[in-house]
């Protein structure tokens, strides 16, 4: 029994079986031609996809970077009128720029509010009447007048037109231009804090999501998150997702000051002369014990 046993075990694998070794399968002619037709159509989704990728690249470096360039120039003109209009030494100048402007409006029945900065007027006079376009573009010009070096008086003075195009790609372009001026020069954290302040009694719904789904816990508490929602035609809205993370949410309290900025500037007092209230409250308290 103990030399079967020993004789079984000292069995060597015979290396060159036949019946171990895996035969590739052979395919037809048609199913190879399919497969070669299939990774064609892949080949050329991936070449148009690339030859799209080169032309882009392109158009922003040659294209792109021109129209900008053209852009930044017309609206440097439009800033050298403005100061020319405003700041020129003889005053027969400034006269006969602010004649003509006022001419140039009347031909092309251009109507203006009262209060309407002159800036406004040279820029719609020069870019039309697309609104949008033309108080973004009027917002960038208007900062830059304020955005020079601070004369002896103290005051500040306008960036020289000839440093205006550099000093606008230095500022990430006329939109962030426009959103700084828009939002009187306030970082997105600092927009971000006034809302947060503002929406701290503010309560629009109360949800109560499901522990199974979306698990929290204690250091959850308190704590502001982003919920991303679709609204449906029901009314409902469905949440497809919370977001922790504090930038995000830093983000969206920022987006949320600068599309309701009044509202949430008021909001934003009152709630801080509430906080204020109740600290004087607990001060009085405690000395009073």
């Amino acid at each position: 029994m103990i030399n079967t046993t020993m004789s079984f075990m000292a069995t060597p694998v015979v290396s060159n079986d036949t019946t171990a070794k895996r035969t590739i399968p052979t395919i037809s002619k048609e199913m190879a031609q399919a497969i070669k037709v299939a990774h064609s159509g892949i080949n050329e989704a991936v070449f148009r996809l690339e030859r799209l990728e080169t032309e882009r690249e392109q158009w922003e470096t040659t294209e792109l970077a021109a129209s900008r360039k053209r852009m930044y120039s017309l609206l440097t003109e439009c800033y050298e009128y403005y100061l020319t209009m405003k700041t020129d030494k003889a005053s027969v100048v400034r006269e006969q720029y602010k004649k003509g402007l006022e001419t140039f409006i009347t031909v092309r029945q251009y109507t203006f509010l009262p209060t309407s900065h002159d800036m406004n007027k040279i820029v719609k006079s020069v870019f039309g009447v697309d609104r949008r376009r033309v108080s973004a573009y009027s917002l960038a010009l208007r900062a830059a007048l304020t955005a020079g070096d601070i004369d002896a008086k103290g005051n500040t003075t306008p960036i020289p037109a000839s440093d205006l195009a550099n000093w606008l790609e230095e500022k990430g372009g006329v939109e962030e231009v426009r959103l700084g001026s828009k939002n009187k020069g306030m970082t997105p954290k600092e927009r971000a804090e006034v809302a947060k302040t503002a929406l701290q009694t503010s309560v629009l719904a109360t949800l109560k999501i499901d522990s199974k789904v979306c698990p929290f816990d204690t250091n959850d508490v308190d704590k502001m998150m982003v919920l991303v929602a679709t609204y449906r035609p029901t009314g409902e809205l469905e949440v497809s997702a919370v977001v922790r993370h504090d930038t995000a949410v830093r983000s969206a309290l920022a987006a949320y000051y600068s599309g309701n900025k009044e509202e949430v500037s008021k909001l934003a007092e009152a709630n801080s002369a509430t906080e204020v209230s109740a600290s004087a409250i607990s001060i009085a308290l405690d000395s009073q014990q």
